[in-house]
């Protein structure tokens, strides 16, 4: 689609971190920078990488939504876009509920529709910053003052949000209600352009908005090896319809079975032999040829590093490298 890749931060930065690597990441050419949320406070992370710019749009792929309030988030994505000037985009997932559960004590139902009510929940808040007033009720939110200290933001930069999908349910909501949707690199060529896509379409068409923009994460790795061992990590039930669709459901019988088994070495294995080669990653040196297939069916990519299977040093320096590699590749 002509349009350059940007690039992830490594997962554990610090704020020093992303602030220098964020600026290393601009002077290379990219033109967007996103943070994730695994260890540190992504809206931290994002606000140094917004110091450490000038040019590049700063976005978080993803900020887990329900591990806080809509109004925390509302107040920290609307200093982030009047600190970076309008180049901050806010993106939010729902995550897997065993995974919300074990990582912030969290439980709830009905994720797509608890989503659709909170990105509601979050605009009302800009809304009553701008306008100095407001409030909002929602089926599972209620915010009723959200301008707490008296004063009016405005003029002030629009966020866009931009939320997480991988089933058809979630992917509909976000074609309803985001400005862009954050696909996941536990994707294939015919799951996006069959399911996804026509979802998001379908959401958008239901409420009579733009469909969203669609921005994938291509993970970059030295080996294939270390790519398929980390993409293990994402062959989890919520997940296995991505493979079942592709034709992959008995290999991602094996796989399940294998880590169920403590065996993620031959999950891994598996992965490498039958299934990497659908997914979002590849190695440096197949980079521009994964660029180039998967450009034609998103908006925007976004390279990105494992975060499992390697220490932090070797995460950074593989960075520096996929910045290099950035480089060698036509917009």
């Amino acid at each position: 689609m002509g349009v350059r890749a940007g690039i992830g931060l490594p997962a554990n930065v610090t704020m020093a971190e992303a602030e220098r690597l964020a600026a290393e990441a601009e002077a290379a050419g990219a033109p967007s920078i996103w943070v994730t949320d695994l260890r540190r406070d992504p809206y931290l992370a994002a606000a140094s990488a917004l110091r450490g710019t000038a040019r590049a749009t700063v976005g978080l792929d993803v900020a887990i939504a329900f591990a806080r309030t809509p109004a925390a988030t509302a107040q920290a994505a609307w200093d982030l876009a009047g600190l970076g000037g309008g180049r901050f985009i806010l993106g939010l997932g729902s995550q897997v509920g065993p995974t919300l559960r074990s990582r912030f004590g969290v439980e709830l139902d009905r994720p797509a529709a608890r989503m659709r009510d909170y990105v509601a929940a979050v605009r009302a808040c800009w809304d009553a910053y701008r306008a100095g007033r407001g409030r909002y009720e929602g089926e599972f939110y209620a915010v009723r003052q959200p301008v707490f200290s008296p004063g009016a933001d405005d003029p002030w930069p629009d966020v866009p949000i931009y939320v997480a999908a991988v089933n058809e349910t979630m992917t509909r909501i976000v074609g309803g209600i985001a400005d862009g949707l954050a696909a996941h690199m536990f994707n294939t060529v015919p799951y996006l352009t069959a399911v996804l896509r026509p979802a998001l379409a379908a959401g958008a068409a239901k409420a009579a908005r733009p469909v969203p923009k669609v921005v994938l994460p291509l993970v970059v790795g030295r080996d294939r090896p270390s790519l398929a061992l980390y993409m293990s990590v994402y062959c989890v039930p919520a997940y296995r319809r991505v493979l079942d669709h592709s034709g992959l459901a008995d290999e991602m019988d094996a796989i399940v079975a294998a880590i169920a088994e403590r065996r993620r070495g031959e999950a891994a294995k598996i992965v490498e032999a039958r299934v990497l080669d659908h997914l979002a990653a590849t190695t440096l040196e197949e980079l521009p040829a994964a660029v180039a297939r998967w450009r034609p069916h998103v908006d925007a990519i976004g390279l990105s590093v494992p975060w499992y299977g390697m220490d932090h040093a070797a995460q950074v320096a593989l960075f520096r490298d996929a910045l290099r590699a950035l480089g060698g590749i036509p917009g």
